[in-house]
């Protein structure tokens, strides 16, 4: 049988879950989106407030973005369970007047019930916008005259907004100094939220996972990372469950940060789980180093969100690798055919070489092989050759090609294949904007180069190193320039072991590659063998020849 306190606390959050439900049979799908507005279902709400510390009485709480006010919500139910009197002060950020009402009877009804029980609450509603605000808290808040007349919180709970601002935009002007490319608002959020907390105090924000990686985020992950120490982390491992109605397909994840008093230099453990969806079923917890979280590379610096204690000894092996493509002398780019740009130059046929050129697209990478000709959803096969499409063609040489981009249910983010300057009988070619593609900087990788690495990417131990840096389906040059790569001899003695023996990507590659490495089966058992591509028709352009 529930306690009153239960009953209450429960009462608290269909309330709340009800006005939400009804907002959003009223209103429009894109005009909610076009606001960022994705509203936080009541589990999840509840398991954000139950990670803060409450360890005061006089509490300041700060909701920015608070749309009806389900996150309020989740916390005033926490302080519903406190035997001693709280005194509870809330600032709720909300710009969209149609919003405005339904947090106005929210917070209202908290007040009530917890002052029914003896507590003391206050609240008052914003309706300016929340960065344009506050921005002066991001870079005056180090100005002591700043410091003592500005409002700092003991608590920050947030689901922030969710679109991308143009670079001109009164926010991003304003937030310059952390914007890198395109910035999306609710990294903006986060930099100010940090910035407000008081020192102990401490931030749960749910967002999407695509600030831990990337150059657009680079300057706001060395700031923020500067200001606060990550102490848990959450990751759903469905992307459609938790924002079902709001049809979104992004992966997202629960952070928690404290604001520390000072550096000093000892960082705790992180608490990182995992749950199948918004229920939280099949919770699973491990407790990671900082370091294995906080992962510093060519002067950027990532989060990489290791799940169990397999993903950690994964790292560990990787990292132990010296060199990145670079430093071995190799390079990786984008393909320069943008499709939607040269459509005029896009063939459905090869007509004849000197006037045409293959083109290659993303099915054309297949089980470490290129397959061309290879007809896929109407893509055309080849491109024309002329003093306009010059810049875009590339001679033929040995490459390896990855493709950008992977389906949200393909077992493996990473998919390259070798195309043989031997076995391709053409001068030119064109490789389409979705595939990436290494070369050697200077001269021409050799086959057995050209396998090794195409023979390491294709692995089930890169495949888990990638994942837990980056949640993306996308596959950046960037992310595979800094992934560590075994020495060129390595790599030669597993492209010629591959080109010999044609393995199949999965147990049979992964095994290929751990025995030259020296890497102990037992140590990655579980990763190795993540399941085969199936193998399609066509001309293969090099592979398992």
């Amino acid at each position: 049988m529930k306690s009153l306190k239960a009953e209450i606390k429960d009462s608290l959050l269909s309330y709340v879950e009800e006005l939400t439900e009804r907002y959003i049979q009223n209103s429009d799908l894109k005009e909610r989106k076009s606001r960022g507005q994705f509203f936080t279902p009541k589990q999840v709400s509840s398991f954000m407030a139950d990670l803060f510390d409450i360890n005061k009485q006089n509490i300041k709480l700060l909701d920015p973005g608070a749309g009806v006010g389900t996150l309020s919500v989740a916390f005033c139910s926490r302080v519903l369970n406190f035997d001693k009197k709280v005194f509870l002060s809330i600032d709720a950020y909300e710009n969209d007047p149609n919003l405005l009402p339904f947090l106005e009877k929210v917070l209202k009804k908290c007040k009530s019930e917890l002052e029914e029980k003896g507590h003391e609450v206050k609240y008052r509603i914003f309706e300016e916008d929340f960065i344009l605000q506050n921005s002066k808290y991001s870079d005056g808040y180090s100005l002591p005259m700043f410091r003592d007349k500005c409002e700092l919180y003991d608590f920050v709970i947030s689901n922030p907004p969710y679109y991308k601002l143009n670079k001109n935009s009164p926010q991003s002007v304003t937030m310059m100094e952390l914007i890198s490319g395109q910035p999306n608002i609710y990294a903006l959020f986060m930099a100010i939220s940090a910035s407000m907390l008081k020192p102990t105090g401490e931030m749960v924000f749910i967002t999407p996972r695509s600030f831990c990686s990337g150059l657009y985020y680079k300057k706001f992950r060395e700031w923020f990372l500067n200001k606060v120490q990550i102490t848990n982390i959450h990751i759903f491992e469905s992307r459609k469950d938790i924002f079902d109605e709001d049809d979104i397909l992004q992966e997202n994840m629960i952070m928690k940060v404290r604001k520390p008093i000072q550096k000093t230099g000892k960082n705790k453990e992180i608490i990182i789980s995992t749950s199948k969806d918004k229920l939280f079923s099949n919770l699973r917890k491990i407790e990671a180093e900082y370091k294995d979280v906080m992962y510093r590379k060519n002067g950027d610096i990532l989060i990489r969100i290791p799940t169990s204690s397999l993903d950690i000894n994964i790292q560990s092996i990787v990292e132990a690798w010296p060199y990145t493509l670079r430093e071995i002398g190799l390079e990786i780019s984008t393909g320069p055919v943008v499709a939607f740009r040269a459509k005029k130059y896009l063939l459905p046929k090869f007509m004849n070489e000197k006037k045409t050129a293959p083109l290659l697209w993303m099915h054309n990478i297949q089980d470490m092989k290129v397959l061309w000709p290879f007809e896929k959803n109407n893509k055309e096969l080849a491109i024309q050759i002329c003093d306009k499409t010059m810049p875009i063609i590339l001679p033929v040489k040995n490459y390896v090609l990855v493709k950008r981009f992977s389906s949200k249910e393909q077992k493996r983010r990473l998919c390259a294949g070798v195309l043989l300057k031997s076995e391709f009988s053409y001068e030119d070619v064109g490789i389409e904007n979705h595939i990436n593609y290494i070369y050697r900087i200077k001269g021409m990788l050799c086959v057995h180069e050209a396998y090794g690495i195409a023979a390491i990417l294709n692995t089930s131990i890169i495949d888990n190193f990638f994942r837990s840096l980056s949640g993306n389906t996308q596959v950046n040059a960037g992310d595979i320039r800094i992934l560590p790569l075994p020495s060129l001899e390595n790599i030669n003695r597993i492209g010629k072991l591959v080109k010999q023996t044609h393995p199949k990507i999965g147990y049979e590659l992964d095994n290929i590659v751990a025995s030259v490495l020296g890497i102990e089966y037992t140590s990655v058992r579980p990763s190795l063998g993540l399941g085969l591509t199936p193998r399609s028709p066509g001309r293969s352009l090099g592979g398992n020849q």
